[in-house]
């Protein structure tokens, strides 16, 4: 059977398909449309706006304390490994010199900061004022600039005709050459210091545009809700103290305003024994015909309080945060299991500008060690590239609370071959061949002692 359909006399409704969120509509909002870059539709002045509001949350508000810390939590780490195969002494030798500039005496140009402060410090402006910059100076050090400290200069000197926005100069295809620095002023504002090649600074920021040149702070979208729960909070605190100081009210038996001296008297002793629930109740005294409408004693409503977790929630998702990190009654074990799973899934991608920052790092502070003698050279007539290349930091790893409950399911990985011993350590952040060094040290250790340990036996491991 053949159909034919008859597109001339198709109904228009049905050949007319459009995209409705195109369409204005009385129910929302007016559609704008532009084409502006990132940069553009955020300004300078934008900036300094979402930023101020970010510190001040910050600040005030705990909620928001809690949010930021408990994503450092997660995002600002940073493992350093050197694995040259066959080669545990130097590749010792390179850990422990990462480890020892990491010092905040040797790292931080000001010496005040290690480099894992540093890296939260990172994390934190970058959160709440979209970018920071992270200065190689040329004795191995490093200083941090805050996003606010790179605007465009008064004027550009050398007037080569290439654009500046919002402190940076960039090239024909976007890409940064210059930076320009500021300092501050007593008074709040910035004095230009000094212009920076880009080959000098990382720039670490949130990008969601591929021509965007600053990044934008990743709470921009949650500012204003955490602000109503800050100042909801402060309501609804200020009503519920309206409601107590409204204690109680008596009224008196007493005509209109005449009394008998045995009514006055009465009246009296029934003031004394008021005092007794103290100054800080409000009573009311009232008389026949008079009446006064209180607030409502509950205060807060139990709809005001479900709304407010409704806001928390709404505002943890700029983070990516699930709701049961802040609070942990709302699940069982394997409902936080599986938000934890997802979590770290998304701090993975938000840690990858971090990590490759901390690996230009340790490339450019590496090869200045070589450079000045305080590192041999890699072993064996191996390149410098090709050691830095067994050089790399890790992110994020699951945490140790899970590692009993996931242990069965750790063996039986590794039992059928789905997983190496070195992802399952990788996975927990753990370097595989310093914990095969120290369970080896333990067990020998155990045994010297005639101690023994569960695990020694399943181990062949001479003294």
């Amino acid at each position: 059977m053949n159909t034919v359909i008859d597109t001339i006399n198709m109904k228009p409704d049905i050949t007319g398909l459009k995209y409705d969120a195109t369409e204005s509509s009385p129910r929302r909002g007016f559609i704008s449309v532009s084409s502006k870059s990132e940069d553009r539709e955020l300004t300078v002045t934008g900036r300094q706006m979402l930023s101020s509001q970010g510190r001040d949350l910050l600040r005030n508000l705990s909620l928001a304390g809690f949010a930021i810390r408990k994503h450092n939590q997660y995002v600002a780490k940073g493992t350093f490994n050197c694995s040259i195969p066959g080669q545990p002494e130097y590749n010792d030798r390179i850990k422990r010199y990462i480890y020892i500039w990491s010092r905040r005496s040797n790292c931080d140009i000001s010496g005040r900061h290690s480099l894992r402060k540093m890296l939260n410090l990172i994390e934190t402006h970058r959160v709440i004022d979209g970018d920071v910059a992270v200065l190689k100076i040329r004795n191995g050090k490093l200083q941090l600039i805050e996003s606010d400290r790179i605007r465009n200069p008064l004027s550009d000197l050398k007037g080569d005709g290439w654009e500046w926005v919002q402190g940076v100069k960039i090239g024909n295809n976007v890409q940064a050459w210059k930076y320009c620095i500021h300092k501050r002023n007593d008074g709040g504002g910035f004095t230009p210091e000094r212009e920076i090649n880009a080959e000098n600074i990382i720039l670490v920021g949130y990008h969601n545009r591929i021509d965007q040149i600053r990044g934008v702070s990743l709470l921009a979208p949650a500012i204003n809700q955490f602000r109503d729960i800050y100042e909801g909070i402060d309501y609804a605190l200020a009503k519920a103290k309206v409601a107590q100081l409204l204690g109680f009210a008596t009224i008196t038996n007493a005509g209109n305003y005449g009394m008998t001296s045995e009514q006055d008297d009465a009246v009296e002793e029934h003031h004394k024994q008021l005092e007794k629930f103290g100054k800080g109740v409000m009573h009311l005294d009232l008389r026949d015909g008079e009446d006064v409408k209180l607030l409502n004693d509950a205060t807060p409503s139990t709809q005001f309080q479900q709304f407010v977790q409704t806001v928390i929630q709404i505002a943890l998702s700029a983070l990516d945060l699930p709701y049961i990190m802040y609070d942990s009654t709302k699940g069982n074990y394997y409902g936080i299991k599986g938000a934890v799973d997802d979590y770290i899934e998304a701090c993975n991608e938000k840690q990858e500008q971090l990590i490759d920052m901390l690996n230009e790092i340790t490339d450019w502070r590496l090869r200045l060690a070589i450079a000045d003698g305080e590192l041999p050279l890699p072993p064996n007539g191996m390149s410098i590239e090709d050691m830095l290349w067994y050089c790399d930091w890790t992110g994020t790893r699951l945490p140790y609370w899970r590692m009993l409950e996931d242990a069965k399911d750790m063996l039986l990985s590794i039992q059928t071959g789905i997983l190496s011993p070195q992802k399952i350590t990788n996975m927990y952040g753990i370097d595989f061949d310093e914990n095969l060094a120290e369970i080896k040290q333990a067990v020998e250790i155990a045994r010297k002692l005639d101690v023994t340990l569960p695990y020694s036996q399943t181990l062949n491991i001479g003294v």
